[in-house]
């Protein structure tokens, strides 16, 4: 494994310096937040954040995509993606879910997505361990955790006035290889001071206890608890549209003559319309059957179809909620409840 050191006040040398080969996205201020934007020149990053609220997921999955147009009888797809880039700053959990959106996208049914596996392909992920993690995130409940490494291509290490680059693949470690002039080598109180951070931060990580959930969900499927936790919900989609691993989406036709496009725009399991068939029949037509397959498609669908839960506790649909619905709490509620009725089983009740 490739390491590297670079002095915190000098990131922003290295990451304009890449900024002449790549498009690079990295932290940077803006009034009272802190976004993952395109670096222009006079932009200086921030190493000054939790997360953002708005994860890389759209850099590799547009909210709105072009895939082809047509005039007449002519049809053009869209061309592939080229543009190779950087995206500095992304916390383990967002670079988690790529690598879950990489099973969708890349494996799932035997297909691949051409576009978002083009962008994979072209982009380099470059991770940033949490020192201090969100009291709303639960990564490590959720297979990640502060210094996770799936899906990304670099870690990079706070260790004080210093950086730690980890490098994970061998686009990684090319990366740092171009670049060697802006690092120097890191030396063992580096690597100490690693360790040390790493477990502070985990024991920061709300614990969320989600052993044997799949099978607690399956118990559950009619349980009035969704027509509880779904009354104070507002159907906003603002849930979805912030997490990291959703992956919805629409495709719709703009005509206008005999010429037009087709784009695929993100979507909602929270809409109304969602489901809404031709026929004017809806299989999903209150808000407590909608809450339940969000739930359940993150923790117990993906897990059947793809081995893996589609959630990494990042904690933004609990951070941004409006009604302050916190995913954790239902969780919890479905579990507890889940007990009593076998509880209830075993008993003869």
């Amino acid at each position: 494994m490739k390491q590297a050191t670079i002095g915190k006040k000098e990131i922003g040398k290295l990451l304009h310096a890449a900024a002449s080969t790549y498009k690079v996205y990295a932290p940077v201020a803006e009034a009272d937040d802190v976004r993952l934007v395109g670096l222009e020149p006079d932009m200086e990053p921030t190493l000054e954040y939790t997360n953002f609220k708005r994860s890389a997921k759209e850099l590799f999955f547009p909210a709105c995509e072009l895939i082809c147009t047509y005039e007449n009888e002519t049809l053009t797809e869209a061309p592939l993606p080229d543009e190779k880039f950087v995206v500095f700053g992304v916390r383990p959990c967002d670079a988690l879910a790529l690598a879950l959106l990489d099973k969708v996208f890349g494996e799932f049914g035997g297909s691949r997505d051409p576009y978002y596996m083009k962008r994979r392909e072209n982009g380099l992920v470059i991770a940033l361990a949490c020192l201090e993690p969100e009291d709303t995130a639960f990564c490590t409940a959720a297979g990640s955790g502060p210094a996770g490494t799936d899906g990304a291509d670099i870690l990079v290490y706070d260790v004080g006035k210093e950086l730690l680059f980890e490098a994970l693949s061998e686009k990684g470690e090319a990366f740092l290889s171009d670049y060697q002039k802006f690092l120097g080598k890191p030396g063992a109180a580096a690597k100490k001071a690693r360790d040390r951070i790493v477990e502070k931060a985990k024991a920061r990580a709300a614990e969320l206890d989600l052993h044997g959930l799949k099978q607690k969900l399956e118990r559950n499927f009619d349980s009035p608890l969704w027509k509880e936790i779904s009354e104070i919900c507002l159907g906003c989609g603002l849930c979805t549209y912030q997490c990291p691993t959703c992956h919805c989406f629409d495709i719709t036709d703009e005509v206008q003559g005999r010429k037009g496009r087709r784009i695929r725009t993100w979507d909602s399991c929270q809409y109304a319309l969602f489901t809404h068939h031709a026929s004017g029949h809806n299989p999903r037509p209150s808000k407590n059957e909608r809450m339940r397959q969000r739930v359940l498609h993150k923790f117990l669908y993906t897990v059947e179809n793809l081995g893996e839960t589609f959630c990494v506790g990042c904690g933004r649909c609990v951070r941004n909620c409006p009604v302050n619905l916190d995913l954790r709490e239902t969780l919890k509620s479905l579990q507890g409840l889940s007990a009593q009725d076998k509880a209830k089983d075993n008993s003869g009740t």
